[in-house]
């Protein structure tokens, strides 16, 4: 740094908090002081042993925490990637089938009859039909699952009065 920038920069300290940067023993004695009675007051009370104590058991919390979530996550994942990639295969065969197997024109309204014979039109066609299937099922088993943590029947017992 240059020094006249630097006498610059002492300057404007000196200024706006009155401390003379090269004789700075008032500074030093109250960043001392000040240090000085922080570590009195915690080592009176023991709180930066509790502080310390207390961030090392929040911190193994989050981690717990973060480890339970990140494996429900990958089971999550685990589960549903099957179905998400039903789901991927059902919106692009169907775009697909319509793009190549039965253009809007006149003349994909006449290719059409002869376009749906081909072996790709076949297969995009039997991917759009099990897709979908494939994904009602998915309703119907999210649908059951809801249903049955939603509503858990518990046997209730009765009691004879006797008479």
């Amino acid at each position: 740094m240059s020094s006249r920038r630097s006498k610059k920069i002492k300057r404007v300290l000196k200024n706006i908090i009155d401390i003379d940067i090269d004789n700075n023993n008032r500074f030093k004695e109250f960043e001392r002081n000040n240090n000085e009675n922080i570590d009195e007051n915690f080592d009176k009370k023991g709180e930066l042993q509790k502080i310390q104590c207390n961030s090392d058991v929040f911190l193994d919390k989050v981690k717990v925490i973060l480890s339970y979530t990140y494996k429900f996550f990958k089971f999550i994942f685990s589960v549903t990637g099957v179905y998400l990639l039903w789901i991927f295969l059902h919106y692009f065969a169907s775009h697909l089938y319509v793009k190549l197997c039965v253009p809007n024109t006149v003349i994909g309204f006449l290719m059409s009859p002869f376009m749906t014979a081909t072996p790709h039109c076949q297969g995009l066609r039997w991917v759009v039909y099990n897709a979908a299937n494939m994904i009602n099922n998915m309703w119907i088993i999210c649908g059951s699952f809801i249903c049955s943590t939603i509503l858990k029947i518990t046997p209730q017992t009765t009691t004879r009065t006797s008479s």
